[in-house]
């Protein structure tokens, strides 16, 4: 029973942990995205779209669903209105937009797994 309950924390620390990486990763790329060839942005925007599954399917956790996909739509609302606006700026606007996308390639695929699987709850009940 001990060993069981160190398991989940255990689990539950590297699944937030790899929510935390996944944000980092997705600031990293989009700051440096400009500076790397073609196949390799597209290889780690894979990756990024890959993270953000797992993320969805292991993270968010049903008590979650809703907040979750409350702030999420927020967030490609602003980044859909506000992102051509920002990319218009002098010497950051090509960064912030690279930023922004990337940040989207992984909380598009978490977000829409969580609200696959919230849909499947909802059928249930």
């Amino acid at each position: 029973m001990v060993m069981k309950d160190l398991t989940s924390k255990i689990t539950n620390k590297v699944i937030a942990y790899a929510f935390t990486a996944g944000i980092v990763i997705a600031l990293i790329l989009g700051l440096i995205s400009s500076m790397l060839a073609p196949q390799t942005k597209a290889v780690l925007t894979s990756i990024l779209i890959l993270a953000g599954i797992v993320v969805g399917f292991f993270n968010i956790t049903p008590a979650e669903a809703r907040d979750y996909i409350l702030f999420v739509t927020a967030l490609v609302i602003v980044v859909s209105l506000g992102g051509n606006n920002l990319g218009q700026l002098q010497f950051v606007g090509p960064y912030l937009t690279n930023v922004l996308n990337a940040i989207l390639a992984f909380i598009m695929p978490s977000v829409i797994i969580v609200v696959i699987k919230a849909v499947i709850n909802l059928a249930k009940d």
